[in-house]
Parts: structure tokens; C-alpha cells; sequence
């Protein structure tokens, strides 16, 4: 029996029964369930995750799962529960702790890696989870609460609709939603007094949330202590978050507004006020805040930039006696109006580009849902200009505008709904303060400070007075915490080696583990992707559950246009979202004769490339039985195309059943794949190198399509290494121009 919707709330099992497969799919979701326990005192929050990972599937999977983050967000431990183990992951750089768990997946042993692949989008990699196995993993990262208002703001962001643009990361490691509603249970503790959580209730600390929104949390009233932890190398490190003070800095503010078609989606769940007239009402509010030695221009954006006016400029239409036009605040809320309705696409690159071009101010106040790929942070930092972001809506990506930010010495805030308004206001604020970009330096600072969510924040390291012999939680944190805020301030070797040294990932560093004592799986990991939940703002209907056994396979969703006020489908192009969603696969059960027999083919197949590999390294291989092993000659002919497969590679779901493909079973594949590959497989050319290898020539002919594949599928990638690996990489090459596929 299928769970309701208000069941699944409750109960995180009913909300995996009834989303067990990712909508639009027959694939088993993974992720079974999600819990986070939240503790803030005096301005620091730590919050633990526990991601419950179960395969149901008769063959060992990797889980994977990319998801956002607070851009100033510092991971900082991770553990995992593997049977009745409980295993700490240790912090490695990170492609060194990524060639670990791919070794420890070569091997068969089941690993967990946590990496940061942008700032503010993280990954969470689970390896060779046995059928019918458990693996619980426990992250903890800690940041500092928002100031807004009269209190302090938290968000824990959980998943993210469309994004504009081609992203920068490989398809594999991509944001992906689409997958089904599923609930996490919340707990929280505040040693500061009452926390509330926004759009929702806390019983005696406790909720259960839904995973396609934001957890927003609100603390009325928190006074300033300073906290205490322990670094790495025995200092004593305290942090202490307090409210900054006042300036009456007179403001030099550019503020650029995002007007593309997503800023007419609903600001948040609870109320039918759009992102971009939530905007306007958030402009009228800093008006308010206006001094008459302040100064603003209004821009607005979406595939272009238009200057809206100034404060400085009083409107033609108005008469010199009308008052209502005289000062700063009437002149902001009357530009304010001539704001345009959203429409087309989220050009943050060109916008912010063309403002430093065509604006002399010293800062920039960026208006924006931030779901954009489009954004060279590095070289939009170089302009020489303070960024401060305010991120609008729940499905808001921190990811590249939050960088873009800390890179240029602003501040970022992040709010929906009727918070809008004072996240707005205290973002100006900020821009009242003077502007300060880190300092490099040769050595670790003793004390260091910096202005974070409109907090003021100090941490300072001295000798410890008298050793710890076990750490609190909050004490890692706060060693954790200050150690990240000294990072811009270090050069990348040092960097590095503290990140390490205080187990933290970062762009540098990422937490890796290997269960060593754990049973081996003598195959590779078939992967699935967990899919986030579309965003319950998001403006195109989808379905948020079906129903596993008796779901119909429907056409796997198309990519939505951003445009306003109009819900249609076309394929993705480079000018419209390119967030994807799951996608549909058709699972085969796999009886214990044809799971041993295929094992054992596995094994034999690496034990013939092994020894194939020895006898390759010791004997000179003739050109006239497998020429093509030898190292390549020069020539300057290239080689005749045989058969051309180009297209074929990107028609194979390599993640689907990788170990059939690893010994050349084709029985998964579509019939007209199947005869192509077996029509290259008989190519003279291509036996004899197959014969080389000691693999049979079908399997030659996959691992070459997987080779060519492998920058979008790690499956593939991991295919093409354990066929070819011993293989002399020109030569690789070669065969695969024969195929067209280089």
C-alpha cells in the first residue's frame, strides 16, 4: 500500500515507501532517509546530517548525491556507520583523497567521500553499498547566523529549481533535480532562548520538515559570549560573533536587480507575492534607511542591462516645489515603480560586467535568485568593485554569487517571503562599512576578523592553559570555524596543510574514508544519482511521487523555458536552464546462477588483462599478431575510419549495469547498439589489438565507447580504466579514430 503525502511527512519510512523511485523512473532512490540536528550558541550554529543509504538492488551501487550549501558553510567532520562500525573520515587534498576512493572502489571496498566541487555546491559520494545493506553517514559543518532585524537568521538550503546557462561541472557531478518528496526530521537547540522555524512548528524542538524547501530558522534574542575550542596543533582558539558598529558612512551604492523570468516565481510557499514583487517591496524598506548624503543608482538585468535612474536625479515630470521628490527615499521608492516585469534569461556575467564598465560606484548591491551558471567569479573579483548579494526566493543558489562575494570583501544575505525586507535593509548597512579585501601573509595570523551576514566576527589563537583530553562538538567547531576564516589570508600550500591539519573541505582539501575491514566486492559499483526534490516554488507542475510498482513509464521530462508567464517545454538549449532531471531506466532482476557466472567472468577477465599486462611487459609483441600493442611510430597518415560510432556512446546509460558491460554482455542494450558494436567487434583491425589485450573484441569495442565517454560518466570512466588501463595510451587513441570516436 502506497503512503499519502501527509503520512510521508510523519514518517520518514512512509516517505520512503512512498517515493521509493525517482519520479518519471523505475529507479530505486537510495537515500532512504534524512535527518539534521541543529545547536546554535552565542551566533554559531553546528548542524549534523545523517544520510541513511539502503540498496535494494541485487547488485553493489555507488550513491551519489550533489546538493547546495551555505557558501560560508566549514564541513568539518564526517563519519559513517557501516554494520556495526562507526569509521571517521580523514581530510586529504582533493585529488588525492579522490584517486583513495577510487582505489578503494577498484578494489571493492566500500568508501565515502564529502568534496566541494564549487563553493557553496558540495558532493556526497557512497561506494559499493552491498544489496540489502545499510550505510549511515554523519556530516557536521558549522557557520555563523545572519543578523537581520533584531535577532539572527539560519538557513539550511536543500535544493535548487533550474539554472541558467551550461554548467561548469561534468554531468556526473551536476545539481540534479526532480527526484521524490521525501521529509528529514529536525531537531534543534538553541542555547540563546527560543528558535523559530519559519513557515513551520517546532514541538519541544522537533519537526519534521519537507526536503524541497529551505529550513529557515529565526532567533528572536541572542547575546554576543565568546566561544572557546582547541586547534589542531593544541592552541586554544576563541570566536566571538557580535553586532558591529553603527557607521554613518555616507552610501555609494550601484543596485542591480534581477528581472529574468525565474524572479516571477513565487518568493516563497506561504504567500502568492512573486520573487521580483517582493523586490519592490524590500526597495521601499531600505529607503527608509536612506540619508540625504546617500547615493544610489537602480539597474536592472536579464539577458541585458538597463540603468533605471539615480537618487541624484530629481524626475522631469516632478515641479521644483513638490516636496515628495526632494529627498533620497521618495526618489528610491519612485525608481523602485519603474522597475520592468521579469522576462528572459539570468545574464549575471554581462549585467555585472556592464555595471563596472558604465558605473563609477565603489559598490555593487546584487538583487537576485542567483541560478545562474553564467558568472566568472574570478575575473568579475578583479574589477576592483565590493559585491554584496541579497538572495531571493527558497530556491536561491548561493553557489557563484555567495563566492563572488567573499572574494570581494561583501557580505550575503539570504531570505524569502516577509524576511525579504530586513535582509534588504541590513545588506545596506553593510555596504555603510569601509571596504576590506583579505591580505595574503607569510605566516598564521594570531587574530583575525571579518564581517560575515552582517555579523562582526573575531577569532584569536594563544597557548592552551591545560590539555583537553576529549573535545566537544562545538569546541571542533569553533577551531573548525576560525581556521576557514584564515584561509583567503594564506597562500595555497599552507592553506592547504591547515585544512588538512583541522580536517576541513574545502576547494583545497576533501574527508575521505575506506572501510578496510569491510567484506570486498569483486565488481564496480553500479551508480545512482540521488536526485534533489524540485523546489515546491518551482512554477512548472511536476510529479512528486509515483507509485513503484504499478507506475506507468512515462516521456522522461523536458527542460522548462525561462520566460514569464508561460509553462511550456523544449529541449534544453544554451540559452535556457540546464538543470537536469533524473532520467528514465528499466531495471532486469538478475537470477544467483547469472550473478555467480557473471562474477566469475569478471574475475577471469581481470585476471587475463593482469596477466596479459605481465606478458606485455616482458615479451616485444609482433606487429604482424598485435602490432598496435608496441609503442606507437611516428607517422603523419592518420588512421582510415572503419566504422563510425560516434554517436553511440551517448545513447548507453553506463551507470545502469556497468559489470555487464565490463565482460561484454549486451543483453541490456537496445538491439540497434547491440548489432553496431558487434559489427566492429568483428573488424580485423580490432580483433587483433583485442587479442593483444586479452580481452575478447566486443568488450574492446565498450571500452572504447566508454573511453570516449568517460568526461560524462564516471561509470564509463571506470569501465574504460579497468579494460584499458594497461593499454599504451596513443594507441588507445588510434583505435578509437577508426571508430571516429576521437
Amino acid at each position: 500500500m502506497t503512503a499519502s503525502p501527509s503520512e510521508s511527512l510523519r514518517d520518514p519510512l512512509a516517505a520512503f515507501m512512498a517515493g521509493a523511485f525517482v519520479a518519471e523512473t523505475r529507479r530505486p532512490v537510495p537515500l532512504v532517509s534524512t535527518a539534521f540536528a541543529v545547536s546554535i550558541d552565542a551566533g554559531l550554529a553546528v548542524v549534523e546530517t545523517t544520510r541513511r543509504f539502503h540498496n535494494v538492488e541485487d547488485e553493489s551501487i555507488e550513491a551519489t548525491i550533489t546538493f547546495p550549501v551555505p557558501v560560508h558553510a566549514v564541513l568539518f567532520s564526517l563519519k559513517a556507520r557501516i554494520g556495526e562500525r562507526l569509521l571517521t573520515a580523514r581530510a586529504e587534498s582533493r585529488a588525492v583523497a579522490r584517486q583513495t576512493y577510487e582505489t578503494a572502489v577498484e578494489r571493492g571496498q566500500s568508501a565515502v567521500l564529502h568534496e566541494e566541487l564549487l563553493r557553496g555546491v558540495h558532493m556526497l559520494s557512497v561506494a559499493h553499498v552491498p544489496p540489502g545493506a545499510d550505510i549511515e553517514v554523519i556530516a557536521q559543518w558549522a557557520m555563523t547566523v545572519s543578523l537581520v532585524g533584531e535577532g539572527g537568521t539560519l538557513r539550511i538550503p536543500l535544493t535548487v529549481g533550474d539554472i541558467y546557462g551550461r554548467s561548469a561541472l561534468p554531468e556526473f557531478d551536476a545539481l540534479v533535480h526532480g527526484g521524490p518528496m521525501q521529509a528529514a526530521e529536525l531537531a534543534v537547540r538553541c542555547a540563546d532562548g527560543e528558535v523559530e522555524l519559519v513557515g513551520g512548528h517546532l514541538e519541544k524542538g522537533r519537526a519534521f520538515v519537507p526536503l524541497n524547501a529551505p529550513i529557515d530558522l529565526r532567533i528572536a534574542v541572542w547575546s554576543p559570549r565568546v566561544l572557546t575550542g582547541r586547534a589542531a596543533d593544541g592552541r586554544e582558539v576563541t570566536l566571538l560573533v557580535e553586532w558591529p558598529p553603527a557607521r554613518d558612512r555616507a552610501i555609494d551604492v550601484a543596485i542591480l536587480v534581477d528581472r529574468s523570468g525565474s524572479m516571477n516565481e513565487r518568493c516563497s510557499a506561504s504567500g502568492r507575492t512573486t520573487k521580483h514583487d517582493a523586490v519592490i517591496e524590500g526597495l521601499a524598506a531600505m529607503a527608509g534607511h536612506l540619508g540625504e548624503r546617500d547615493a544610489v543608482d537602480l539597474w536592472e538585468f536579464d539577458e541585458t542591462l538597463s540603468h533605471v535612474g539615480s537618487t541624484r536625479e530629481i524626475p522631469r515630470a516632478a515641479r521644483a516645489s513638490d516636496a515628495v521628490h526632494q529627498t533620497s527615499q521618495a526618489r528610491l521608492i519612485a525608481l523602485a515603480d519603474r522597475l520592468t516585469p521579469p522576462n528572459g534569461g539570468t545574464e549575471i556575467s554581462q549585467a555585472l560586467a556592464g555595471l563596472v564598465q558604465q558605473s563609477t560606484m565603489r559598490d555593487i548591491l546584487l538583487i537576485t535568485d542567483g541560478k545562474s551558471h553564467a558568472l566568472p567569479v574570478q575575473a568579475l573579483a578583479g574589477a576592483g568593485r565590493r559585491i554584496t548579494v541579497v538572495l531571493v526566493g527558497e530556491d536561491s543558489l548561493e553557489a557563484r554569487v555567495g563566492y563572488l562575494a567573499a572574494l570581494t570583501g561583501g557580505d550575503i544575505f539570504v531570505a524569502a517571503g516577509a524576511g525579504l525586507r530586513d535582509a534588504m535593509v541590513a545588506a545596506l548597512a553593510t555596504v555603510r562599512r569601509p571596504h576590506e579585501v583579505p591580505v595574503l601573509t607569510a605566516g598564521f595570523p594570531q587574530r583575525i576578523w571579518a564581517h560575515r551576514g552582517g555579523a562582526m566576527l573575531t577569532a584569536e589563537w594563544r597557548p592552551a592553559a591545560a590539555p583537553i583530553v576529549d573535545e566537544p562538538v562545538e569546541g571542533r567547531a569553533v577551531a573548525a570555524f576560525a581556521a576557514a576564516l584564515t584561509l583567503p589570508c594564506l597562500e595555497s600550500g599552507p592553506a592547504t596543510a591547515l585544512a588538512v591539519a583541522e580536517g576541513l573541505v574545502t576547494h583545497l582539501t576533501s574527508l575521505v574514508l575506506v572501510d578496510e575491514d569491510g567484506a570486498v566486492r569483486n565488481e564496480i559499483p553500479a551508480v545512482r544519482k540521488v536526485a534533489l526534490p524540485t523546489p515546491r516554488t518551482f512554477s512548472f507542475p511536476v510529479a512528486a511521487v509515483a507509485a513503484p510498482a504499478a507506475a506507468v513509464r512515462r516521456e522522461a521530462p523536458l527542460h522548462r523555458t525561462k520566460s514569464v508567464g508561460v509553462s511550456r517545454s523544449a529541449p534544453a538549449t544554451a540559452g535556457q536552464p540546464s538543470m537536469p532531471r533524473s532520467d528514465a531506466v528499466i531495471m532486469r532482476t538478475i537470477s544467483a546462477a547469472e550473478r555467480e557466472a557473471r562474477t566469475r567472468a569478471l574475475l577471469e577477465a581481470r585476471r587475463d588483462a593482469e596477466e596479459s599486462s605481465r606478458r606485455r611487459a616482458s615479451e616485444e609483441v609482433r606487429m604482424s599478431a598485435a602490432e598496435m600493442a608496441a609503442p606507437p611510430r611516428r607517422s603523419s597518415v592518420d588512421p582510415v575510419p572503419l566504422l563510425d560510432l560516434s554517436a553511440i556512446g551517448r545513447t548507453i546509460d553506463w551507470d545502469r549495469a556497468p559489470n555487464d558491460l565490463l565482460v561484454g554482455d549486451l543483453s541490456r542494450l537496445d538491439r540497434r547498439t547491440a548489432r553496431l558494436i558487434e559489427n566492429a567487434a568483428a573488424l580485423p583491425e580490432l580483433t587483433a589489438y583485442a587479442r593483444s589485450l586479452g580481452i575478447s573484441p566486443v568488450t574492446l569495442v565498450v571500452a572504447l565507447l566508454a573511453h570516449a565517454a568517460k568526461g560524462a560518466s564516471r561509470s564509463a570512466l571506470r569501465i574504460a580504466n579497468a579494460l584499458l588501463g594497461a593499454a599504451h595510451p596513443a594507441n588507445v587513441e588510434r583505435v578509437k579514430a577508426m571508430l571516429c570516436l576521437s
